[in-house]
């Protein structure tokens, strides 16, 4: 049972958070402050810690930081008001997995968990594949491309062969633009998409050797 620690100084909210995910079957705890979760991390081991951006003392960027220090293994899902979701994309610069913009609905929380959990398995399976023996360069770029976001839109537009971003908003399923606009970034300064004079965005040669790779994986690490 994957476990997941809620940190919000909003009761109501992070109980409402804690029911959630209990009754996805996922052993939850919750805490009020940046502090006391810390002191949660030093003392157990988690999975994943779901926190609140903004909150009075350490915020959840820094405590973020801080689990990094210290297990770099546990994954983060920030949760911030649509306000901030500059500073939500910040700290996924910086090593979250992933972000929630309040308010939000219950479906959204579900699918940013599964998605950060299929993170962390990809990873952990990657590392015990042929590939990590047979090409470690192929490897070491799929191991950047872990995020089921990124590893979503190689597929598709291996597919497609191309797509302009509104299409790929919806067939990817992603409500939020920003989310999108963030690991699109990602991709092309890594070399593996680039847009057209039309604007559209389509794998570049190393893409699609990455994608091909992807593809003969598929079984073996998921």
């Amino acid at each position: 049972m994957k476990k997941i620690l809620v940190v919000d100084d909003d009761r109501q909210m992070r109980v409402d958070l804690a029911e959630i995910l209990t009754s996805e079957g996922y052993d939850v705890s919750h805490v009020g402050s940046g502090a006391e979760a810390l002191e949660r991390v030093k003392k157990e081991d988690w999975d994943i810690v779901l926190t609140d951006l903004k909150m009075p003392g350490m915020s959840g960027m820094e405590l973020m930081l801080e689990i990094k220090k210290l297990k770099p293994h546990i994954k983060a899902i920030m949760i911030t008001a649509f306000a901030t979701v500059e500073n939500a994309v910040e700290a996924m610069k910086k090593g979250a997995s992933d972000y929630i913009s309040k308010p939000f609905k219950i479906n959204e929380i579900e699918v940013a968990v599964k998605r950060t959990i299929e993170e962390a398995r990809f990873s952990e399976r990657l590392k015990e594949s042929r590939l990590k023996k047979e090409a470690p360069s192929i490897a070491s770029a799929i191991e950047s491309l872990s995020n089921p976001i990124r590893r979503d839109t190689i597929e598709y537009l291996f597919s497609t062969g191309y797509a302009p971003f509104m299409e790929m908003v919806e067939k990817l399923g992603i409500e939020d633009h920003e989310k999108l606009s963030f690991h699109l970034r990602k991709l092309k300064s890594g070399g593996v998409v680039e847009q057209d004079s039309e604007k559209r965005y389509l794998l570049t040669e190393e893409g699609r050797k990455i994608a091909q790779s992807l593809r003969n994986l598929k079984e073996e690490v998921l």
